[in-house]
């Protein structure tokens, strides 16, 4: 008897999964459009035609074979060999402290900054449609968070707001009375649970329980959700990341690792491991990498106080021949030749990675490096550089927002990204629900070992 594939195996996604990888999949991107002309997607299931796609999708996913790693082991081996794994001279005492506050607090106030235009990925062109309704309402370049007059007119012209925006959402400028829950705020948070009840050591089946037990379901999106789904059904890692998860080279991953930086000050390659530790039980490839980037990144932002160097240190810990080691260094090299000119490093981008998923790993980790590259030591205009890229604006304006905070702490942040949040911390993770920022930053300080 063949295996029925249902519908939650996004079959599409898919097939771009394995473009990504190299694969010539003209023919089922042809087959694909030729079921969906004659059937809607409620009836697809029963069909023979997209049955036998669905199970040629799955063959050829579980077959690709990019030659990237996904084990621990292999990842560090081919690591460069010329890297910094740990620096010997770290800040201490309420240096340390300040820079951990840093990382929050930047990470929320870039977060914030992107988040009433993340829906803007649904557009064609989410750069462009940004760039217009900011030009519009005079926001342009961005400067401050998001004003509800630059947003509500997009709204109109498409004709129907999304449930969020509805009542005065408190990411909008005029509202912001605290930080509001957001899934790359809740992973920061989780994360800081996993360590106190896991330790250090945890494992990705850890990582598991923890989603389990203190996140809904509808809290989670593309490759979390299907991890957390195969968890609920009994699978353990590695399965949970590679059963029917055409998402695995998603951005999710990237966006959870942070915390794990910000405990391992000076430290990139066990801030690296524990990323990993994280995100292997729901990606795979460079979904690992960009996770492992990030944290050893920030982990490096304690000690370098050059954008470029933390960039570098970071990716040390990921592999030197990688989609997203290449993608980052082209991004590099472009930072520098374009100097103050970030949107022709977007379009330099673009031009290279065009054609990924709005949300997958390296694209976004370019714009995140761009914003780090272009906007220096000004806190503000890395955020927003981040964000203006487009794509995933929430996830990118977050990441590049921690690592610039780690790189100058909280004492150098101008209070204007700040202030607004009067100290306070909305998320949906159990035990977190609302907190003070300050609390948790204590917290943090507290796992530093």
């Amino acid at each position: 008897m063949q295996q029925t594939i249902h519908l939650d195996y996004d079959v599409k996604n898919a097939i771009d999964l394995l473009a990504e990888r190299g694969q010539d999949v003209a023919a089922l991107r042809a087959r694909l459009a030729e079921i969906d002309a004659r059937l809607d997607k409620d009836a697809r299931e029963a069909d023979p035609a997209y049955q036998a796609l669905a199970r040629e999708v799955l063959a050829a996913d579980q077959a690709s074979d990019t030659g990237e790693p996904s084990e621990l082991e292999a990842i560090q081996a081919a690591r460069p060999a010329d890297r910094t794994d740990r620096y010997e001279a770290i800040p201490t005492g309420d240096a340390l402290a300040d820079r951990v506050a840093g990382g929050w607090w930047g990470r929320i106030a870039g977060c914030i900054l992107g988040k009433p235009v993340e829906c803007l990925m649904r557009e064609p062109d989410s750069r462009a449609t940004l760039r217009r309704i900011l030009q519009e309402s005079g926001q342009w370049p961005l400067d401050d968070f998001i004003s509800e007059k630059t947003i509500l007119p997009y709204w109109e012209s498409v004709g129907t707001a999304p449930a969020w925006f509805k009542g005065g959402n408190p990411s909008l400028r005029e509202y912001i009375q605290f930080a509001p829950a957001d899934d790359d705020l809740n992973y920061t948070a989780l994360s800081l649970k996993i360590v106190r009840q896991f330790g250090r050591q945890f494992t990705p089946d850890d990582v598991l329980r923890a989603w389990l037990g203190n996140l809904p379901f509808n809290a989670v999106c593309t490759a979390e959700r299907i991890a957390y789904r195969n968890a609920a059904m009994g699978l353990h890692y590695p399965d949970t990341a590679r059963f029917l998860n055409p998402y695995r080279e998603w951005i999710g991953a990237q966006i959870r690792t942070d915390l794990y930086g910000y405990i391992c000050p000076g430290a990139p390659a066990e801030a690296a491991r524990m990323a990993w530790s994280d995100a292997a039980c729901s990606h795979t490839e460079n979904g690992l990498y960009g996770a492992m980037w990030v944290s050893a990144a920030i982990a490096a932002a304690f000690v370098e106080d050059d954008p470029e160097a933390v960039i570098r240190k970071g990716l040390e810990q990921v592999p030197l021949r990688s989609r997203f080691t290449e993608h980052m260094n082209k991004t590099l090299e472009a930072a520098r030749a374009h100097g103050e000119d970030c949107e022709a490093t977007f379009d330099h981008i673009a031009a290279r990675l065009g054609h990924y998923h709005c949300v997958h790993t390296i694209n976004n980790a370019c714009l995140v490096a761009a914003g780090l590259m272009h906007g220096g030591h000004d806190f503000g205009r890395v955020i927003s550089v981040a964000v203006m890229g487009g794509l995933d604006t929430d996830c990118n304006g977050a990441t590049a927002g921690s690592i610039a905070g780690v790189m100058l702490g909280k004492g150098r942040l101008d209070g204007r990204w700040t202030e607004p949040f009067h100290d306070t911390l909305h998320t949906s993770v159990q035990g977190y629900n609302e907190v003070r920022i300050s609390d948790i930053v204590r917290q943090t300080v507290g796992l530093i070992g």
